[in-house]
């Protein structure tokens, strides 16, 4: 079945994603491109249940892609509803806090041990992709790359999809796709104060076949949208452009501007992790002041952040760390090296590893004081990543090997040639006086503390921070060496 039977086709179903029509392998001569992508953003869930449903009239639930022209939209997940945060209101209502109460727990509620192999995954992408970053800033959303490869193995096979199991740190297909599923549910947030939105979607080729079973598995277990259309049109690109923009808040417009699906496209896959939300504690604007940073290349001017009030405070043989909660939505860690190393080296440090990955009230190295001056700068840093040589190092490379590479559960046995050659990401991160929002986009193209004394932290030195989800995922983790 090509593309153009299935728009036609898409029209006729209810609550379904595609029809159940009989897989055809991809007939093609020399070689193909095939461009993957997934995209994440920070800036800001519950569930009662979630349903797939075909649009093909350009609408779909929550306002997702409202931009894009109905030509290309097939068929689009109905997110879980999330009811207003009754904070919003400035008059109490009983009956709609019992429902976000329980829309909340809903969606919280995933199986044991969903988490795991997060915690390996992460220590291993943190203490290669973040080593060697010199003077300049770095930001990276492990969960952006997490879910683009978990999308990635479902549509390989063989040795390419075992070397992305190894890196995910996943026994198999089936404990993978659960997990996926489950930290997608267990993270979605959208009550109008926090954010933290997974989005997904695959772009198609209407002049080529795809496995059906396979789309229909992305569309089931990682709510992803399908679009269909000409990649030689600048239009199905523009589409494309605008999903990623829309999905992040138009935050990595002027880095994703050159963006574009290739002629011979065979699929594209994209996925976005969207995340903001406010400070539990404000900091007063009339506080902010300028002062200096010793950043690695020289001492420059910055603003500060500044507050006294009580924070968790956290420490380790090499660091110590004070965590801003935001409402409803995690909190972000701002974590400083001990005097005389690197936020590099620190990312080394085994124990900075554990602690980033532990919920911090299990953390024993913890001090409480009666009161904290904070200083941290206000910064909004961004970076792009090519990540194949990082992936290459950690043992995912038939991924990139035309001659190794498997995507046979896409486009059939008898087809070669098809290989990755390019893993980017591109991640935006800032922070205010009200709150944190933080963007990232990874984009795969492919070819054929206790104390009664007061303390003072002063982050005028490089950093790392960890953007850390309200369920205690690690999404976001950065260095900071120069805010201005």
């Amino acid at each position: 079945m090509n593309g153009k039977d299935m728009l036609n086709l898409m029209s006729e179903l209810d609550e379904r994603v595609v029809a159940d029509a009989e897989a055809a392998s991809i007939k093609k001569r020399g070689k193909w491109k095939i461009i993957f992508g997934a995209v994440a953003a920070a800036l800001v869930v519950g569930i009662l249940g979630y349903t797939l449903y075909p649009y093909v009239t350009g609408k779909n639930g929550k306002g997702k892609d409202k931009n894009l022209s109905s030509g290309y939209l097939m068929a689009s997940p109905q997110y879980p509803e999330m009811p207003e945060n009754p904070n919003l209101s400035d008059e109490y209502d009983a009956k709609k806090s019992d429902e976000y109460r329980q829309a909340l727990e809903t969606l919280r509620n995933q199986p044991e041990g969903y988490q795991d192999g997060y915690d390996a995954y992460l220590r291993d992408m943190l203490s290669v992709i973040l080593s060697d970053t010199g003077k300049e800033n770095k930001a990276f959303s492990p969960l952006s790359l997490y879910m683009a490869l978990s999308m990635t193995a479902e549509i390989t096979e063989g040795e390419t999809r075992q070397q992305i199991l190894d890196v995910l740190h996943q026994p198999d297909m089936a404990m993978l796709r659960d997990h996926a599923k489950s930290v997608w549910l267990a993270n979605y947030m959208d009550d109008g104060i926090a954010k933290l939105v997974l989005a997904n979607s695959l772009w198609l080729n209407t002049d080529r076949t795809y496995e059906q079973a396979v789309l229909e598995t992305l569309a089931g277990n990682y709510f992803a949208s399908c679009y269909c259309g000409d990649p030689t049109s600048e239009k199905y690109s523009q589409a494309f452009r605008d999903w990623i923009n829309e999905q992040t808040d138009g935050l990595l417009e002027g880095m994703l501007s050159d963006l574009k699906l290739e002629p011979d496209l065979v699929i594209a896959l994209a996925s976005t992790v969207n995340y903001s939300g406010k400070w539990v504690n404000a900091f007063e604007p009339d506080m902010t002041r300028t002062g200096t940073f010793h950043a690695p290349s020289g001492d420059v001017n910055c603003e500060y952040l500044c507050t006294d009030t009580v924070y968790e405070n956290y420490y380790g043989d090499h660091f110590e760390c004070v965590a801003l909660p935001i409402i409803g939505n995690g909190s972000v860690r701002f974590i400083l090296p001990e005097e005389g190393m690197t936020p590099e080296e620190l990312l080394q440090d085994e124990e900075l590893i554990r602690f980033l990955n532990a919920n911090g009230r299990d953390w024993a190295k913890t001090a409480e004081y009666a009161g904290i001056h904070l200083e941290v700068p206000k910064f909004d840093i961004s970076s792009d990543l090519k990540l194949n040589d990082y992936l290459n190092a950690m043992g995912i490379t038939d991924l990139f090997d035309a001659g190794n590479a498997d995507f046979s559960p896409l486009i059939g046995k008898n087809e070669a040639g098809v290989y990755v050659s390019s893993i980017k990401q591109s991640t935006r991160v800032m922070i205010d006086e009200e709150g944190c929002k933080a963007v990232s986009a990874t984009i795969e193209l492919a070819g054929d503390a206790i104390s009664e004394e007061d303390y003072e932290l002063i982050l005028n030195r490089p950093f790392v921070f960890e953007i850390v989800s309200e369920s205690g995922l690690p999404i976001f983790v950065g260095i900071v060496n120069d805010p201005a």
